[in-house]
């Protein structure tokens, strides 16, 4: 590459030339080791119990892990779910069917006889069938007197 006064530079020296002022790297400085801070005798033992407070909030929930994880053995599983689900529906469809079944059934009215009222027979129909029945106890009453007679009469002819 050339540049104005027709000196050949190589790549690096025209970057070096082209980078903003910004990218320019600063000398390297010796990093130093920030100064080491300890904890007070106060900041140590205030640690201490946090920790052991710490490890006794830990301890507990292990605890409630444990629990929680028994309680969980105890529910059903998901292949359990699905045959309990699988049982209901079933269950329902049964029940539905139950009921079509009932929809289906009647029951009979109660059948009575006909009770014939009054007015459909006819008085006079009535009253000829009262005047038969009189006619037939005064038959029957002169039939038993006379039985009387006849008995009284055949005793005599058979003494």
């Amino acid at each position: 590459m050339n540049s104005g006064s027709e000196k050949k530079l190589s790549m690096d020296e025209l970057l070096e030339k082209n980078r903003p002022a910004q990218m320019a790297q600063p000398p390297a400085q010796e990093l130093t080791p920030p100064p080491e801070v300890h904890p007070t005798k106060k900041e140590w033992e205030d640690l201490q119990n946090h920790l052991c407070t710490l490890r006794h909030h830990t301890e507990r929930q292990i605890g409630y892990l444990k629990k929680i994880n028994e309680l969980l053995v105890q529910l059903p599983t998901r292949t359990q779910m699905d045959e309990l689900l699988k049982a209901v529906k079933h269950l329902e469809q049964m029940s539905e069917q139950a009921g079509k079944q009932s929809e289906k059934r009647f029951s009979l009215p109660g059948i009575r006889p006909p009770r014939p009222s009054l007015p459909d027979i006819p008085w006079t129909s009535l009253l000829l069938g009262l005047v038969a029945l009189a006619l037939t106890g005064l038959v029957l009453w002169v039939v038993w007197s006379s039985l009387d007679t006849l008995w009284s009469a055949a005793r005599g002819l058979l003494l």
